[in-house]
């Protein structure tokens, strides 16, 4: 771990820049806490192979006895310059929001027998900060796995398929129809839904995408166990995964 100087060259290091910004925006909140921002060197995909990005952890009472932080965030530091500007201010934004201050009955942040103020790490709402969805949607769907590519290529940008066109000559038609072979979860389409979707033989994208064209609004009839609100949720998903893949529009 390698703590991240505020100021580097006569100008506010960029994670700090962002940190600013947040502190004065949707996160006045925590303007009191003294928030420290460290690289993570090394960090490798889990079991699941899931990539950490970043990861806040809240400061024990030694630890501030030496350096007086509340929280420090911790950046992956090799997947850090794969993200785009807005990625890096979604990844930030999700860290503070795990950042809470304690409060008394009149609303007031609650302090140590030291004077210091009462932490503690907030957990998701579900799988993602729903201010978090709302400022920057669905930002961390295939983000990690996009982050780790690039990683193992520093020389291929995250989108290497659609922008170089692939091998062959004629790779740009067939990234065009690429999604088509997708799982589900790619549009975030998981739990019961999915397993509704996949015992009635659509599971991929471009299954669904085809079944959903064929029978237009009734499509979910022909699902057991979709339903209407599961319907509703299906075409929300569907519209984000575009939106996060303009590349396989036309």
């Amino acid at each position: 771990m390698q703590l991240l100087k505020r100021r580097h060259q006569g100008k506010t290091t960029r994670p700090y820049e962002i940190l600013d910004e947040l502190l004065g925006t949707v996160h006045g909140h925590l303007k009191d806490a003294k928030i420290a921002i460290a690289w993570r060197l090394g960090w490798r995909p889990d079991a699941d192979n899931i990539l950490q990005l970043g990861k806040l952890r809240k400061r024990g009472d030694l630890d501030r006895e030496l350096d007086s932080f509340d929280f420090v965030i911790l950046l992956n530091k090799e997947a850090w310059p794969t993200l785009n500007a807005e990625q890096q201010v979604a990844l930030i934004d999700h860290q503070l929001c795990h950042a809470q201050l304690s409060y008394d009955s009149d609303g007031e942040a609650k302090l140590d027998d030291r004077g210091r103020l009462v932490c503690r790490v907030k957990k998701h709402d579900v799988e993602e900060f729903r201010a978090v969805v709302d400022r920057h949607g669905l930002w961390t769907s295939e983000l990690a796995a996009m982050a780790q590519a690039a990683i193992n290529d520093q020389d291929r940008p995250l989108l290497a398929a659609a922008e170089n066109g692939g091998e062959g000559g004629n790779g740009q038609a067939d990234d065009k129809e690429a999604w088509r072979d997708a799982p589900l979860a790619d549009a975030m389409i998981k739990g019961k839904l999915a397993k509704s979707l996949t015992d009635a033989g659509l599971d991929t994208l471009g299954k669904l995408s085809d079944h959903m064209e064929k029978h237009g609004d009734w499509w979910a009839k022909e699902v057991p166990g979709v339903g209407d609100t599961g319907k509703e949720k299906i075409a929300n998903l569907f519209t984000k995964y575009w939106e996060r893949h303009p590349e396989f529009c036309g």
